[in-house]
């Protein structure tokens, strides 16, 4: 982060910057900010003669970022911002503006219209994407599958146990109930495993601070989705954790049990839900997401591994040892996960 604000490497990337806009005719105006720095990442806003450009630098933890926004460029044109150009060896991206945030664009329990139209959009790129597994891995992108998470859940929690708890490790009491819920978790991957839906691309942290919105609601070719450092390969579903815990957080209906319940947020799950429709009946596809809800805890607790991977103690801690508390989710699975979850014994 030092590196970071420094005015050496500030003055470097503008001197890169400068270069990737050449050839479009386009010449920095000398105006920039530096919106936000993490031990992960940090964004540079500068404006250019043709507009708003953004440049973004990763740490080791989420690296393959600028060459998987360079693959979406190829794969799936206007999914996120265009790249103006990137740097695979220092893990730089320059893109162009997306527009304003979904959250800037009114009270969160005013989304919902947005929401409704924007995830069958995101699931028919996602089911378009399965196609191209190999390319998303050959390009970094963590396989974090339901194949994969058992054999990961394993490794979190005997390293975790391994720890003293003032270092973010666990509890004996804690590993031990982690412990006795390897069989019920290994039977949901095992489920959403053997389901149709391909292991495909999803973004892990689809919330409406990383969703671009410039024009109105029905304006969908204008969006743009941001910041796929916490991506990977996996069942697609897996999105729903992040996105529509955030959502209901933000609307206030996340109820204490987790289910999803809310009119509302039925409504858009069943939204995103759409695209996949040859794959399953309602029902079947929403215990699918049930399940992947689930599972997702351990896929949110590795994204968190990789982004602090060169954090300072301090700095994980700060945090209150996410890596942990994600895997301490498992513990209490919410109603409608527990469900699908009894219904496999």
């Amino acid at each position: 982060m030092a590196l970071w604000t420094s005015s050496a490497f500030i003055e470097e990337v503008r001197d890169w910057v400068a270069v990737q806009l050449k050839p479009r005719g386009s010449r920095l105006t000398g105006e920039w900010e530096q919106p936000h720095t993490r031990v992960w990442s940090s964004t540079l806003r500068f404006e250019t003669t043709e507009g708003r450009v953004w440049f973004k630098v990763n740490a080791s933890g989420t690296v393959q970022e600028p060459g998987l926004l360079a693959l979406l460029g190829e794969l799936r044109p206007g999914l996120a911002p265009a790249v103006i150009g990137y740097d695979d060896a220092r893990a730089w991206s320059l893109t162009q503006d997306g527009g304003p945030m979904l959250r800037s664009r009114a009270e969160p329990d005013a989304l919902w219209d947005y929401w409704e139209r924007l995830l069958p959009r995101y699931g028919e790129a996602q089911l378009a994407l399965a196609g191209n597994k190999h390319h998303l891995l050959a390009a970094g992108i963590p396989d974090r599958g339901p194949a994969q998470l058992p054999l990961e859940y394993r490794r979190l929690l005997a390293e975790l146990a391994a720890q003293p708890t003032e270092d973010g490790g666990l509890a004996a009491e804690e590993a031990s109930t982690l412990e006795s819920c390897l069989a019920a978790y290994d039977h949901r991957c095992a489920e959403l495993a053997a389901s149709p839906m391909a292991d495909t691309l999803q973004h892990d942290d689809l919330h409406s601070n990383n969703v671009c919105w410039p024009g109105g609601v029905d304006d969908l070719p204008s969006v743009r989705i941001i910041d796929w450092g916490d991506a990977s390969v996996g069942h697609p579903f897996g999105t729903m954790l992040a996105t529509l815990n955030s959502i209901a957080f933000h609307a206030g209906v996340l109820n204490d049990g987790g289910r999803i319940d809310d009119p509302n947020l039925v409504r858009i799950r069943d939204a995103y839900l759409e695209p996949f429709a040859d794959l399953g009946s309602r029902e079947e596809l929403a215990r699918l997401v049930a399940l992947a809800r689930s599972t997702g805890c351990v896929t949110r607790a590795l994204a968190w591994e990789s982004a602090l991977k060169e954090a300072p103690a301090a700095v994980v801690a700060g945090l209150e040892f996410p890596v942990r508390s994600w895997l301490l989710q498992l513990r209490e699975p919410w109603a409608d996960i527990r469900a699908a979850a009894e219904s496999l014994e």
